[in-house]
């Protein structure tokens, strides 16, 4: 079924639990509703170098106009640069309703994740369930804007408590084990421990509850402790960890939910809040639940380990074999092939802009090359589609609604949800990529990050070799031909000699060497100047390189003398080649407005290219050639 109805979605980090949730929730609701999902993704925010210049490529992908909404996940972009792009963007040229899912500085109407305050319900918790009289807040320094609300929600239930903030207890600490154990050092620092400890998250909750059994201290008989965003990990420590539920795929759902209202006119508040609530466990405390399989969780671990481990191995061998790629239809082949490892993938689209491997106007002014073709607005290369294991047929299409980013008979059957995530070299782009999983659910890890700078890395490989073949051919040119006529030079005759000789000499051929002396240069120099003279050289070398077949050796060293060696070449082709070029002489000479004539006088000899057949037998041969020259071109002047 295809849809024309459709959310764009701006995210990234789109491996992480937060944002693969958010969009699972997206997906879901918006397929309730009707609509299909476009994700666009990045990897802003982490340290690249300058490989990340081209993330804010991303904003070239979307076609406002083929979207009915946009969601807009700011609170995912680390880096405020790409952040306010988007939203400038956004503001700028999309007319369709937009819901910004964030906590802060949002710019659009906004569903908001609340799991700040539960810190206050946690304190409370402790102090009267528990009687806790010192409680200590941990927080973290990576997070600030979310960790001192927090703090100020743990400040405010304390003092409700009746408790009092000890000068020794709130630390604010990164989320490293050295970090942890420092920040529990701080706590304990005037001899006594604390009674319970609130944890911004649960792994620093996780890394203070082990050292504190390092330290001798019990869980939760000597000290209580809380996490926050209900991960796995701690739901299977031991004691399992108090903590916060993390609602994201609840995010998702409400920020559909909101763009549907407002598609259809209904009003909606600036600010909705999804609300998280407190998960009671073992390190505070109370009883622990049942039903926890511990065992299975480590199994679960060990296999994700492993994973892992055969991910980068496997990202290592992809790096490898695409470093030796130069051609994109090899490239293709491998990308074909590691396909097959990204888990539950359905659909693959790698998609390139016209001009991708295009190479820089320096490089084709310094190699002689014709100015970059034109091409049409919004030409897309489908290099590689891959659908349900099976490759299909590539094309190029123009990016034109209502289908901009894929071709339409691959839309026209699909109700896909697709991932686009960018394809781009420092500042150079190539393209994007487009995939989808099966049945729209969501399964982004983060080995893809590996896999998808592999593929980028290739593709810079491929513009490297085309640029390098561009500049191996100019050096060649440069060693192997005569700059003034084109033809070989000494380097070039002498390279390509011994081929020539072998093949006849293969063939049971005859060699036969020509030698061509423009009459009267030094006169054309004395009369008109060098550069008339420069220019009758080169009128007889392209007179040459039309009489010329492809594997002879045409030459010209130095001076008013020209050389060419065939093979195969009988008296009557002999005989024809020089009347072949006297001719072209004759009819360029008719049509000169020079005040010169352009002429030649030539010799020529051959001999059998037997076995042991040599250089120093087409010096020979040459020598024959001389003589028979000079003796016509004496001939010309004593007629």
């Amino acid at each position: 079924m295809y849809h024309t109805e459709k959310i764009g979605v701006f995210i990234s980090h789109i491996m992480g639990y937060y944002q693969k949730n958010v969009c699972q929730g997206i997906i879901d609701t918006a397929q309730e509703y009707g609509y299909c999902t476009d994700i666009f993704t990045t990897l802003d925010g982490e340290d690249l170098g300058d490989y990340s210049i081209g993330e804010e490529s991303i904003l070239h992908l979307p076609d406002y106009r083929e979207y009915d909404g946009i969601i807009f996940a700011s609170d995912t972009y680390p880096s405020e640069e790409l952040k306010t792009q988007i939203r400038d963007s956004l503001r700028k040229d999309c007319s369709c309703p937009v819901i910004e899912i964030a906590s802060a500085n949002y710019s659009f109407p906004t569903v908001v994740l609340e799991n700040n305050r539960m810190t206050a319900e946690l304190v409370t918790h402790l102090a009267k369930v528990h009687h806790c009289k010192r409680i200590c807040y941990l927080g973290c320094a990576s997070q600030r804007f979310f960790s001192d609300s927090r703090e100020q929600y743990y400040r405010s239930a304390m003092k409700e408590a009746g408790l009092a903030v000890g000068e020794h207890d709130v630390c604010v600490c990164t989320i490293e084990e050295a970090a942890v154990e420092e920040a529990f050092t701080h706590f304990t620092a005037d001899g006594t421990h604390p009674d319970a400890i609130v944890c911004y998250n649960d792994d620093m909750a996780l890394m203070l509850m082990q050292t504190a059994f390092d330290s001798g201290y019990r869980i939760p008989e000597d000290i209580a402790v809380t996490g926050c965003d209900h991960t796995a990990a701690g739901q299977n420590a031991i004691p399992a960890l108090t903590t916060v539920t993390f609602p994201v795929y609840e995010l998702g759902v409400r920020a559909v939910e909101l763009l549907t209202r407002t598609l259809r006119g209904d009003s909606i508040p600036p600010v909705t809040c999804v609300s998280a609530a407190a998960v009671y466990a073992g390190s505070c405390g109370c009883q622990e639940k049942t039903g926890r399989d511990v065992v299975a969780f480590q199994q679960s671990l060990t296999r994700r380990i492993a994973s892992l481990e055969s991910a980068i191995l496997e990202s290592i061998r992809m790096s490898a074999a695409a470093s030796h790629i130069t051609e994109l239809e090899e490239g293709m082949d491998l990308i074909e092939h590691y396909i097959q490892g990204i888990e539950h993938c359905f659909e693959f689209y790698l998609c390139l802009y016209a001009g991708w491997d295009s190479v820089s106007s320096s490089i084709r002014r310094l190699t002689a090359q014709d100015a970059a073709p034109e091409t049409t607005s919004g030409e897309t290369l489908l290099a590689l589609a891959v659908r349900d294991g099976k490759r299909l047929p590539t094309c190029s299409f123009t990016r034109r609604l209502p289908h901009t980013l894929l071709p339409e008979h691959i839309c026209r059957q699909s109700a896909a949800s697709y991932i686009y995530t960018p394809l781009f070299f420092e500042d150079k782009e190539f393209g994007y990529i487009a995939f989808s999983y099966k049945d729209n659910q969501v399964e982004y890890h983060f080995q893809l990050v590996h896999w998808f700078s592999n593929i980028n890395r290739m593709l810079h490989g491929i513009c490297e070799a085309k640029c390098n073949h561009l500049m191996l051919h100019h050096l060649e040119t440069i060693y192997t031909r005569d700059m003034l006529t084109g033809l070989y030079n000494r380097h070039g005759y002498q390279q390509h000699l011994d081929a020539l000789i072998a093949h006849a000499v293969s063939c049971g051929e005859d060699i036969t060497c020509f030698l061509f002396d423009l009459d009267g240069l030094k006169q054309i120099n004395d009369t008109y100047g060098h550069a008339e003279g420069d220019f009758a050289l080169q009128v007889i070398g392209q007179a040459l390189s039309h009489v010329t077949r492809e594997n002879d050796i045409c030459a010209h060293f130095s001076g008013d003398e020209f050389y060419l060696v065939t093979s195969g070449c009988t008296k009557k082709d002999a005989d024809d080649l020089l009347a072949h070029v006297n001719k072209y002489l004759t009819n360029y000479n008719r049509l000169s407005s020079k005040e010169y004539t352009i002429s030649v006088s030539s010799g020529c000899a051959s001999a059998p290219a037997l076995p042991g057949f040599g250089s120093q037998d087409i010096d020979a041969l040459f020598t024959q050639a001389d003589r028979q020259m000079y003796q016509r071109k004496h001939a010309k002047k004593n007629p």
